[in-house]
């Protein structure tokens, strides 16, 4: 058996195979390189029992001769690294024989036989292999290697062009040096998905996974001691941070942009949450490197802003119809402002990869357990507690808040909110849903509140009046939404806290 470790990306550009040989002479990387052409196909049972075991089979013929029959169990990915446990019999037929493996790599109530009986080939992938055997100035060799190809199933087929960096022998910190050299020269990113997934895709359909950043829960239990807990946390947040971009690349839609601004955040109020028992400065320095992608993603919230008032499924077009020159005005700003290919180009940057990349190294460093450090059943209700105190205390300094008061006081609220989104699953569902609607329902007014405003102050800077119905339901859209966020404001403040006990 094999265990495959290893970093996979999705690159695009022309030459790549030419420019990865310029670019290891030019950093004085020895190799050696070979050229194959693989063909592979991928077998299943008709109900999926391999898929349903997380297993994966395949026979691969090289270069039109030597065939090989792998079996790949269940493994991890976290953030683009791929570990897998893999195993490899040269065969002589291109039909499957998964009884010529050890019986001692099935599950115990998998029948072998019956499977064995009613496999059918599924999809195929054929690609042409350029990989490098690179010796690293550490002494780890990696291979790198260079697929360019189809995926071919259901009378459908879908390209590849992508990069995996392998470890083959010595330090898995030898992929993350090679990987960052690539980096300033190609449009990469991680890719989530391996072959057969993508074929399975392309044979059964994909289900896109809905992401809320809003709701999202982190897969923190009781069990766990605070550094586990960080480290599942964290690797969700990576692993949603990469499917939304993913969705974004297939979708180009604002309202993405802005779940991956709010995924980022996330990520980001781990972090700060667990800065006191993360190793070294990396939890600051990637923290910073956030902020920096956050400030380059800001034009989102004014775009998906504008987006609301000038669609003709937003909940205001018929309202700013009153005023033509206030919708044109609005669809040539935000004809300016959304730059759906410079959001692309931002997520294959040297920026965003090394981000991810060092949020992968921050879930894989070995931590030391300190003596200081307190148990997760007390860190947790302690952080709850101080950031919805910070956010009462500031909600009822005044009877009646103002929309500026509102607009002022979201920050506190998200912060609030990403600290539930963090500890929430360690307590009673019911209590925690019940206690979150009222704070969700204050968080998405303020939203609401902040398109308002925005649409408020362009009439005030309008070269022409406004016309007056335009004005009048504005003034009574703000009135009535105000109503709206206290009443949400006092049935919020009057719940007990979840985390607390009775």
């Amino acid at each position: 058996m094999d265990t495959e470790i290893e970093l996979k990306y999705l690159v695009s550009g022309e030459k790549i195979s030419e420019n990865i040989d310029s670019l290891l002479i030019q950093h004085n990387l020895s190799y050696k390189k070979q050229i194959k052409h693989l063909r592979n196909c991928y077998f299943d049972t008709p109900d999926l029992l391999l898929r349903k075991a997380d297993t994966g089979l395949r026979i691969r013929q090289y270069d039109g001769e030597r065939l090989e029959q792998t079996i790949k169990t269940k493994g991890k990915v976290i953030g683009g690294l791929h570990q897998r446990p893999e195993y490899n019999l040269e065969v002589s037929s291109e039909t499957p024989d998964i009884a010529l493996f050890s019986d001692d790599i099935w599950p115990e109530d998998f029948n072998v036989t019956a499977v064995n009986e009613q496999l059918i080939e599924l999809f195929n992938t054929d690609f042409t292999r350029a990989a490098w055997l690179v010796e690293m100035p550490s002494g780890s060799q990696i291979e790198l290697a260079y697929d360019v190809g189809s995926i071919t199933g259901n009378e459908q087929q879908c390209g590849i062009s992508e990069i995996e960096i392998e470890l083959v022998s010595g330090e898995r910190e030898a992929l993350f040096d090679l990987a960052q050299i690539l980096f300033k020269h190609f449009k990469m990113r991680p890719g989530t998905e391996s072959k057969a997934a993508r074929g399975y895709a392309l044979v059964f359909g994909k289900k896109d996974e809905y992401i809320s950043s809003a709701n999202t829960q982190l897969n923190i239990t009781k069990q766990m001691n605070v550094l586990d807990s960080f480290n599942v946390g964290f690797s969700q947040c990576l692993k949603q941070l990469q499917l939304l971009v993913d969705k974004f690349e297939a979708d180009n839609d604002i309202n993405i942009l802005r779940e991956v601004s709010d995924s980022l955040a996330l990520a980001r109020h781990g972090l700060w949450l667990y800065a006191d028992y993360l190793t070294g400065n990396h939890g600051k320095e990637l923290r910073t490197k956030i902020n920096g992608l956050l400030h380059e993603l800001a034009w989102t919230e004014t775009a998906r802003q504008i987006k609301e008032l000038t669609t003709k499924t937003g909940r205001y077009r018929k309202k700013v119809e009153y005023s033509q020159n206030l919708l044109t005005q609005l669809k040539d700003e935000n004809h300016a402002i959304i730059d759906f290919e410079k959001a692309s180009k931002l997520f294959h940057s040297e920026a965003f990869n090394e981000l991810q990349l060092s949020m992968l190294q921050m879930i894989l460093i070995e931590t030391p357990y300190k003596d200081n450090i307190p148990e997760l059943s007390d860190f947790a209700p302690s952080w709850l507690s101080i950031h919805l105190k910070q956010l009462t205390t500031e909600l009822v300094t005044k009877e009646a808040l103002t929309v500026e008061d509102y607009l002022n006081h979201h920050r506190l609220l998200t912060r609030s909110l990403l600290t539930g989104s963090w500890f929430g699953l360690l307590f009673d569902r019911e209590k925690r849903l019940e206690f979150r609607g009222p704070w969700l329902d204050l968080h998405q007014g303020i939203d609401e509140l902040a398109t308002l405003q925005f649409l408020k102050e362009h009439l005030q800077n309008a070269s022409e009046e406004p016309p007056l119905k335009l004005i009048n339901w504005l003034d009574n859209k703000l009135e009535n939404l105000l109503c709206a966020l206290e009443h949400s404001k006092d049935a919020a403040l009057n719940l007990s806290p979840y985390w607390l006990k009775a």
